[in-house]
């Protein structure tokens, strides 16, 4: 009995502060391990490409720019295709550029101090995720009893979601503006209901800093927006006046993003509501049903993210995910303190709607950094709510099963599958970085136009030449003419020109297809590229496929050299006669795409 008993207060010690806190950051640094290990990756040597000054002359990246991709003064889409940078499909109208000076800072400091060693940049990502933590705790601390605080933290720290903005350096900003933003709202909460003077001023300013940071801090304006009117219920009149210094740096942020430009346009990857408002309130609503999927049963949106034919059952699972879970707290509800009720009648529409920022971009656990402060509260409650109930003799059997599966299947995903899943995918990450460098160090050497025919994997198609840029053995010039995830047949059609077909029906769309260009490049679509002529041939609703390609000189002029992907390496390719034709078979890239 006293063993028991002794184990019993050690149990609950770890359910105390600040004992909670240290076991979620202690676990939370377990399952980011191998995201230290991480290389520079993706859009890392975009941004390092920036900062060197070797692609100066084709855009105005700077210090505090480096997420203003293209459709800048300097960085319009016709000029970066002609450059190679972009290519031949891309919009003319495509734009994707982002306000976020505060992380690019960040980055240039990392650079500047650490040169191009990842590991120590990493552990900055790290002290920005363990303070993330940190704040939440205290968040959930004030907002929950202590034993669902503790667990609520706990499923926080080692959400997948947390992924890639630890282990990829350019997704550290949804840490930077997700804590900045938290501070508002935890600055306004001591405001409100302690009468904390600071509050009143510290709140508005942390969010102007969480702006400057990221679309996230807008999430954190839906929290407050949410604690207003459904936690304090004081009157519309006595709710607005609460609320308008925040209403009034949000339209102030919102004029300046749109009449800078900023944003994303003419990309199928980004929605944009005033091109095409139907279909953005439709894509936006199966976005946000996957996001919840991943905040109720810790379904990693991640995994959805570059493959769009996945999105609607993402999207019906998350739905479905979403209803079980209102209709076990609904369950629940008589079981629950007045703290928990009055905590979570604010906190989940305001989750639901800090949801909403993110689900207007490209998908993925990264833009759910403020949401997931609702998310693991809610899951907290249900797990340790749901299994006390369970256990109660007068319940009718089969409700006890029910509960009982309901909160295995939570712990499952939260406390298992996520964390398995971030392990996981923080290992693959090092090796998908490992192998840019590897397949960009033994790429064929090319001292003309390297013309890279089929590549539908980004991790080759953009970022391999990027590297081979750093590494100093970059080509003159640099072309792709295809990102299909599909085979390929090249049709040799006269000595300067051939036919690209894609084969296999139906035709879906690639990732950096849908990146480049909202709809797919008509039938008739012409384009000259110094050089290079492109017609389009043949082209359905799921993006062309056949093209023209005229170099205007000999295929096998020196000047020119064609490549491919071929599951491990690029490889040169021998161009067949004309009239005779090549097959060219489809095979993943390192991201697996």
């Amino acid at each position: 009995m006293a063993e028991c008993s002794s184990r019993a207060r050690t149990a609950g010690a770890w359910r105390s502060w600040p004992r909670s806190l240290i076991l979620a950051l202690g676990l939370g640094i377990l399952v980011s391990l191998p995201s230290l290990r991480v290389g520079l990756l993706l859009d890392d040597l975009v941004h390092r490409l920036a900062l060197s000054g070797q692609v100066a002359s084709l855009g105005d990246w700077g210090p505090l720019t480096l997420y203003e991709f293209v459709g800048g003064p300097r960085t319009d889409p016709a000029r970066l295709r002609e450059s190679g940078l972009l290519p031949w499909w891309a919009s003319d109208s495509l734009s994707v550029r982002f306000f976020r000076p505060l992380p690019s800072a960040l980055l240039t400091a990392d650079a500047w101090l650490f040169d191009d060693a990842p590991f120590p940049a990493h552990l900055h990502s790290l002290a920005w995720f363990l303070a993330l933590v940190t704040l939440v705790g205290w968040l959930h601390r004030r907002l929950l009893p202590p034993s669902l605080a503790a667990l609520a933290t706990v499923l926080y720290a080692v959400a997948a979601a947390h992924l890639f903005p630890v282990a990829w350096l350019a997704a550290r900003h949804p840490l930077v503006s997700a804590l900045l933003g938290l501070l508002a709202l935890a600055a306004h909460l001591r405001y409100r209901e302690e009468d904390w003077k600071p509050g009143r001023v510290l709140a508005p300013l942390a969010l102007v800093a969480a702006l400057f940071s990221g679309e996230a801090a807008l999430g954190a304006v839906g929290l407050i927006g949410a604690y207003e009117v459904f936690g304090r219920r004081e009157g519309w009149r006595q709710c607005a006046r609460r609320l308008a210094p925040y209403a009034l740096l949000v339209t102030a942020y919102l004029f300046f993003y749109a009449s800078q430009g900023y944003g994303a346009r003419g990309s199928g990857g980004y929605l944009d509501p005033i091109g095409a408002p139907g279909a953005f309130l439709a894509t936006l609503l199966q976005r946000v049903c996957i996001l919840v999927g991943e905040l109720v049963v810790a379904t990693p949106s991640d995994a959805a993210s570059g493959t769009p034919e996945l999105h609607s059952g993402f999207a019906a699972w998350g739905a479905l995910a979403t209803v079980g879970a209102l209709l076990m707290l609904r369950a629940l509800q008589s079981r629950l303190s007045e703290q928990e009720r009055g905590t979570l009648r604010w906190l989940l529409p305001g989750g639901l709607a800090a949801t909403i920022p993110g689900a207007a971009g490209i998908i993925g656990g990264r833009v759910l950094m403020v949401p997931l402060l609702a998310g693991s509260a809610l899951v907290a409650v249900l797990i340790l709510r749901g299994w006390a109930a369970a256990r109660e003799a007068t319940l009718p059997r089969r409700h006890q099963i029910l509960l009982r599966s309901a909160v295995v299947v939570l712990v499952l995903g939260h406390c298992v599958l996520g964390p398995l899943f971030r392990v996981g995918l923080g290992v693959a990450l090092g090796r998908i970085a490992d192998a840019q460098w590897r397949i960009a160090r033994e790429a064929p050497p090319c001292a003309g136009t390297m013309v890279m025919v089929a590549a539908a994997d980004p991790s080759i198609s953009l970022y391999v030449p990027a590297a081979m840029l750093l590494q100093g053995r970059a080509p003159r010039l640099y072309r792709l003419l295809s990102a299909a995830p599909h085979d390929h047949v090249l049709e040799r059609t006269s000595p300067e020109a051939f036919d690209l077909v894609v084969s296999g029906t139906p035709r879906h769309p690639g990732f950096w297809e849908l990146v480049n260009r909202d709809t797919p490049p008509p039938i008739g679509t012409k384009l000259r590229l110094g050089d290079l002529n492109v017609t389009v041939l043949e082209s359905n609703e799921g993006g062309f496929t056949r093209v023209h390609f005229d170099f205007g000189r000999a295929l096998e002029s020196t000047e020119l050299c064609f490549v491919t992907w071929s599951g491990d390496g690029l490889r040169a390719l021998t161009l067949p006669p004309p009239g005779e034709h090549l097959a060219l078979p489809y095979s993943r890239g390192p991201a697996g795409l």
